[in-house]
């Protein structure tokens, strides 16, 4: 099974998106070949939601069994869910969304929840929780390595799974819906 998580900028999202859907298949027992698409290099949510954009990436990718469009909710502010929410409705079938609260920096966050300043429920609501909490957190650790320090950071993954589905109720979605969508096609 081939699968292509499409980001809102592969920069730096990369480092933390694929680990997660990497853990996300070995939990639901299927081989994957997962990439993150690159080309095009998509710089926003903006970009990333757009109908044609995203229309143009599957119909370039015709040897891909499922596209993951993963993107920030940021609070909904730019009505992130219903854009994603009516891509996944155009392309039924092909391709699953899933809204990071706030962003995706949140995920890794939750891996080192012990370790930030902040109650996790402010974490969580904060609309821009990046540079408020992610960032600072990254400086810490060492950013000087890929993603900025998100590549260093995920290595808290294997050991904190269970940590962080229960903090990010999305990923949790994101792998249910996964597995159904896995056994109606391959089962």
């Amino acid at each position: 099974m081939k699968v292509l998580i499409i980001p809102e900028d592969p920069t730096h999202d990369q480092y933390v998106l694929k680990p997660v859907v990497e853990r996300i298949f070995q939990e639901i027992g299927r081989k994957v070949r997962i990439d993150v698409l690159g080309d095009p290099h998509l710089r926003g949510v903006d970009q990333a939601l757009d109908r044609e954009t995203i229309t143009t990436i599957i119909d370039d990718n015709p040897m891909i069994d499922i596209f993951l469009l993963i993107v920030d909710l940021d609070c909904n502010r730019y009505h992130n869910r219903e854009r994603a929410d009516a891509r996944e409705q155009e392309h039924r079938g092909r391709l699953l969304t899933c809204l990071a609260v706030q962003e995706v920096e949140v995920w890794l966050l939750a891996l080192h929840s012990g370790q930030i300043g902040g109650a996790w429920a402010e974490v969580r609501a904060d609309c821009d929780p990046k540079e408020r909490y992610s960032d600072p957190f990254l400086d810490a650790l060492g950013s000087d390595g890929p993603g900025k320090g998100r590549k260093k950071a995920m290595r808290a993954l294997p050991g904190n799974w269970s940590r962080l589905v229960g903090l990010c109720p999305e990923i949790k979605d994101l792998q249910e819906r996964l597995a159904e969508w896995s056994r109606s096609r391959f089962d």
